[in-house]
């Protein structure tokens, strides 16, 4: 069972309390995933937000690309490894994370029963979860503590659009 301490580093907590976080405590699991191991797979049920305490983490999804879009790709030459063909075909990362944060909050916020990627442990990983059950429940529970959890999904969000924005304008302009 993590700590107050451990979650004090996670950014899904940031602003959070110690009495808040010392009231999440019971309702984070802990587990470790070996290296290359899948974490949940695309299409697998979503059991709930992911939270990193240790290690590195690929979320992609597997791409279903024609021939004209594969040879797209391949001469727009992005000169990332975002988009790549391996050995089951072509996939698309969309993150790379390391300790503190978080993922599989998309499926939990859009109400999905299932995952829409997939998630891999590029090293040995130590994950925290809060299962998808207990995140609705603080909705009704601890009103205050969940409109905190959402600011800070909300800004790593905003994050994100802007890095995609940038990587789009990138592929299109080739700069």
């Amino acid at each position: 069972m993590p700590t107050i301490e451990d979650l004090k580093k996670q950014a899904l907590f940031e602003g959070l309390d110690d009495g808040e976080l010392a009231k999440l405590l019971p309702n984070i699991q802990k587990i470790t995933v070996a290296k290359d191991n899948h974490i949940f797979t695309e299409g697998e049920p979503t059991k709930g937000i992911y939270m990193i305490h240790d290690g590195k983490v690929e979320v992609k999804r597997k791409l279903q690309l024609d021939t004209k879009s594969k040879m797209l790709v391949m001469l727009r030459n992005i000169q990332s490894d975002e988009i790549k063909h391996t050995a089951d075909g072509w996939e698309n990362r969309f993150a790379l994370l390391g300790p503190g944060q978080y993922f599989g909050e998309l499926s939990i916020l859009e109400g999905k029963k299932k995952h829409g990627a997939e998630a891999v442990a590029l090293q040995d990983t130590a994950l925290f979860i809060l299962s998808a059950e207990n995140f609705m429940e603080l909705e009704t529970t601890a009103t205050e503590t969940m409109v905190k959890i959402m600011k800070s999904i909300a800004k790593v969000m905003s994050g994100n659009v802007r890095a995609l924005d940038k990587r789009i304008l990138k592929a299109l302009t080739g700069h």
